[in-house]
């Protein structure tokens, strides 16, 4: 039965600060390494994002459903499957993927930009979205209490990340997951250059080509996660 390989974490320019690869580099690099898609996670409001707060909220999410439009008119040259996400920081450098979300979903809740963890998390799943912390256990000087959100918050955990964790925090994530067996677990590149694109995932024997679609692979866990045994 034929796989394929989703990438769950990836930034791309402008609209993550840090991002350092163009929709069509993304693409192509997805191609190139047996990825048949992605979730674009780019940073978001409260986090590292390279788009202009001070922008009318339209405006601020605009940019980023246009980064998604770009991907997507892309990924038809490769037959690419691009869902849209994003990541946000709900306390400061604590993070969620959030999976099954769309662009209407925020440009109709635009208190989003304001509210805490508490009123997003609840605003979200009320629309479907899947809550995944992103690297639970990364450490790093403008994190003041690192470590998983409460488990209330959450739907799951990155398991593996890549770009943002060591193989000590990773076990920290996993051990966590399967202490609390309801969580979803989740790996991933946390990729911001082509070169790391190729690390983490996730394999499914369907394609995803919906919100739906990834909604429904990850509630019914009807996939396997990528950890590699070890990266170049």
């Amino acid at each position: 039965m034929k796989q394929y390989k989703y990438q769950m974490h990836i930034h791309t320019s402008p609209c993550s600060a840090c991002g350092r690869m163009s929709p069509a580099e993304l693409c192509q690099a997805l191609y190139e390494n047996g990825y048949q898609g992605t979730v674009l996670t780019n940073h978001f409001y409260h986090g590292n994002s390279g788009i202009d707060r001070s922008l009318p909220w339209k405006d601020f999410v605009s940019a980023y459903e246009k980064d998604y439009l770009e991907c997507l008119e892309e990924a038809k040259k490769y037959d690419l499957d691009i869902l849209f996400g994003i990541e946000e920081a709900v306390v400061p450098g604590l993070e969620l993927l959030c999976y099954g979300i769309t662009p209407k979903i925020l440009y109709d809740n635009p208190q989003l930009q304001n509210c805490d963890v508490e009123e997003f998390t609840k605003t979200l799943r009320q629309c479907g979205v899947v809550l995944v912390q992103a690297h639970p256990f990364r450490e790093a000087f403008y994190i003041p209490n690192p470590g998983p959100l409460p488990l209330k918050y959450v739907d799951g955990l990155e398991i593996y990340n890549s770009g943002n964790s060591t193989d000590e925090m990773n076990q920290k994530a996993m051990n966590l997951a399967n202490e609390n067996p309801h969580l979803i677990k989740t790996a991933s590149a946390d990729a911001h250059t082509t070169d790391r694109v190729m690390y983490g995932g996730i394999i499914t024997e369907k394609r995803i080509k919906s919100p739906q679609d990834l909604i429904t692979t990850l509630k019914e866990r009807s996939y396997t996660v990528i950890i590699p045994e070890k990266e170049n």
